[in-house]
């Protein structure tokens, strides 16, 4: 009987802590599961930084305005919510941020949180850069010169005369006012004359590619002309004295001229001054109609492969 009463008294006990002040324990149990779901759910939180490509509309080219301003190609956003929400975002993808700049007259591009399709149980705290100025310019066409350059050596004693021919001249190019108003010219790439003997020689030579944003109108060539003639050098021979031929004992004013000789480098390097005479002729015709008087004579100077010019170019002979 004892042991009866024990085991009673044990049930009554078990009983009372069960069922006495039934809804204080209800509500204990439920705000402790709900403190548990909260410190858990909060524990599964996190805060993670994720690129969102950034996508523009810009202006139709007709419109005539160019943006100049670089604009990335994503933007850094730092997001904010529940683990596995952020997990899904992240494997699906973050959609891009699009942007209609169509109008072509806006200065500030602001990024907002409303810009991005996110979640609700996900939340934008930074978005970097927050904001870009924009920079526009209208678009124009202008004329260019283009520039011919040369490379290589011609042949064994030629070069390269005068500058090169270039048709057509100019260029029409396209692009930002700002850009085209700094642009001197459009480069052609370089002429190689190498091994080119005498004569006019003529090539299709392409345009070098014009700067970002500047766009080239028509053909993206030009034809180049070069003209290689033989090498010369150039030499004065200062005070020579004139010789008068064909009467003896003449007299001649000024007595002696400058002489510049241009012709091959190897004949002018080999030039002496005693080869080079200066000469007055007086023909026969002038002695027989008249035995003593006076003409003024051009200056001759005979050089094989070589030019002669004489300075003064005539004298005055009195016989």
């Amino acid at each position: 009987m004892k042991g009866k009463a024990v085991v009673a008294v044990v049930l009554s006990a078990i009983r009372g802590a069960l069922f006495d002040n039934l809804a204080v324990k209800l509500f204990s149990l439920v705000l402790a599961i709900s403190l548990f779901a909260l410190l858990r759910g909060q524990q599964e939180r996190q805060q993670r930084t994720v690129p969102v490509a950034v996508i523009l509309r810009l202006p139709p080219e007709s419109s005539e305005r160019e943006l100049m301003t670089a604009i990335p190609a994503n933007v850094h956003v730092t997001i904010r919510g529940a683990t596995r929400a952020i997990d899904q975002l992240i494997q699906s993808g973050v959609p891009p941020i699009e942007v209609d700049l169509r109008q072509g007259n806006r200065d500030v591009l602001v990024f907002e949180p409303r810009m991005l399709s996110l979640p609700r149980e996900v939340e934008v705290t930074i978005i970097d850069p927050p904001s870009i100025r924009l920079e526009w310019q209208s678009v124009t066409v202008r004329r260019i010169p283009l520039q011919a350059s040369i490379t290589g050596t011609p042949a064994d004693g030629y070069g390269v005369k005068g500058e090169p021919d270039v048709e057509p001249a100019f260029v029409a190019v396209r692009g930002p006012t700002g850009l085209l108003e700094v642009m001197q010219f459009v480069r052609l790439a370089a002429f190689d004359v190498s091994g080119l003997t005498e004569g006019v020689h003529k090539r299709r030579v392409a345009m070098d590619s014009p700067a970002n944003r500047v766009e080239i109108q028509g053909q993206m060539n030009a034809t180049v002309g070069v003209t290689i003639a033989r090498r010369v050098s150039e030499i004065k021979f200062a005070n020579r004295p004139v010789e008068i031929i064909g009467v003896q004992g003449a007299h001649v004013v000024p007595r002696m001229v400058d002489v510049t000789v241009v012709g091959p480098p190897e004949v002018v390097r080999a030039l002496r001054a005693e080869q080079v005479v200066p000469r007055a002729t007086v023909s026969d015709e002038l002695l027989r109609r008249d035995k003593h008087g006076s003409a003024a004579l051009k200056i001759t100077i005979d050089l094989a492969q070589a030019d002669c010019e004489a300075q003064p170019p005539s004298v005055t002979v009195h016989w």
